[in-house]
Parts: C-alpha cells; sequence; structure tokens
C-alpha cells in the first residue's frame, strides 16, 4: 500500500464573511476582497428589494433560489470536510499498517499489541472525527440520495473496524496475518468511502456551477 501524502494544515473551507478579513476568488484567478463583495451585495440586495416591494410571488422565488445555492454550498463543504477527515486517516494508518506487516507471520501477545496500539490511537483518533462529523453534518447523508440498496454505509463500517482491531490488539495472543487481513479490509473501507466521497463532491460542485451558469445566463 502506497502511503497517502501528507497534507498540510488549514483552516475551514469557508471564506470568512463579516467583519473577518479574507478574499474571494471570483473565478478567473484574481482574488477579489471580500469587503468589495459584501458592498457590491448590499446595493444589489437593496435594489432588489425596492424592485420586488410589490412582487411577492418573485421575492419567494429569489429566496427559494438562494435557499437552493446555500444548499448545495453546504453540500460542497460537507463533502471536502468529510474527504479531509478521511485522507487524515489514511495518513495515520500508513505507518501502522507497515508496521504490523514487519512483524511477517510472528505470533503476536501483549507486549506486541500495546505497541501497535500506540501507533494505532492515531488512526483511532481520526476515525472517532469523522464519524463525529458525519453524524452533524447537516447536508451530508451516510447514503447519497437514492442509492441506499447500492452503497454500504461506509462510515459505520471503518467504525466498526476501529473497534474490532483494537480488541484484537488488546488480546493475550493474536496472528499477525489475521491483523493484516484485518488491515487490507479497513483499507478497503476508507478507500471505497474515498471513492464515493470524490464523486459526491464532484456531482455537488456541478450542480452549483449549473444553477449560477442558468442565473447569470439569464440576467445577462
Amino acid at each position: 500500500m502506497n502511503p497517502p501524502e501528507e497534507t498540510p494544515a488549514r483552516s475551514s473551507h469557508s471564506t470568512p464573511i463579516g467583519d473577518a478579513p479574507g478574499t474571494v476568488h471570483e473565478g478567473r484567478g484574481d482574488p477579489l476582497p471580500v469587503d468589495e463583495v459584501e458592498l457590491a451585495a448590499s446595493r444589489a440586495t437593496a435594489r432588489l428589494r425596492r424592485a420586488l416591494a410589490d412582487d411577492d410571488e418573485a421575492r419567494a422565488q429569489l429566496l427559494e433560489l438562494l435557499q437552493a445555492l446555500s444548499t448545495l454550498h453546504g453540500q460542497v463543504e460537507g463533502w471536502k470536510e468529510l474527504h479531509h477527515l478521511l485522507h487524515q486517516v489514511l495518513v495515520a494508518f500508513s505507518p501502522f499498517y507497515a508496521r504490523l506487516r514487519n512483524f511477517g507471520s510472528v505470533e503476536g501477545g501483549l507486549a506486541n499489541g500495546r505497541a501497535l496500539l500506540q501507533g494505532w490511537r492515531v488512526c483511532q483518533i481520526g476515525v472517532d472525527q469523522l464519524v463525529d462529523f458525519e453524524s452533524s453534518a447537516e447536508h451530508v447523508l451516510p447514503h447519497p440520495q437514492g442509492e441506499t440498496a447500492a452503497w454500504p454505509d461506509w462510515g459505520a463500517r471503518i467504525a466498526a473496524l476501529r473497534r474490532e482491531m483494537e480488541d484484537r490488539l488488546r488480546e493475550e495472543k493474536w496472528s499477525t496475518e489475521g491483523l493484516i487481513d484485518l488491515a487490507d479490509e479497513f483499507n478497503h473501507a476508507c478507500t471505497c468511502y474515498l471513492s464515493l466521497i470524490d464523486r459526491e463532491l464532484s456531482r455537488a460542485i456541478e450542480k452549483v456551477q449549473r444553477l449560477y451558469t442558468h442565473v447569470l445566463g439569464g440576467l445577462r
């Protein structure tokens, strides 16, 4: 298994809005200062409020559109965060897996188990963070809509394998080959979940881009 590359620490995916400093990228490579975006948004909002003062239907349609955009952006951010957390799990798993394979066919015991368990702790923490985020993410579903039967609940499967690995390492005697099989299963579950996340992230981004293109095209 090739170890995944370490990603640098980074802040939230969202660009700060409001009083916080920052820049927004307008899609052409040049950063646009947040205060300029807010000023333009305030002016546009004031004009829209005046223009739609007597048109309740148009105002409701505009609010519905903005809510749809907000939901789609939430989906993008949720899938991006899940991708980051799962990548960190794989980064933590890689040295543990390499050390486990170095044992070869030697039968493990409490001493070896404790040593491996120390390396497993980082991976364990990463899985807990992944599951916690998944359970609280408002716009990210464990199963993509309409695909419950086609996709297992990979987050729950990864959490179950984490617990099983820890229980095995606490046993007085354990088979290295058995642990390697369990580690391979853990890696497979993570890889499958990562593929699902990549696909759903691409879909969410495409939906946002299509909606923006449709709206901008109608205004030009």
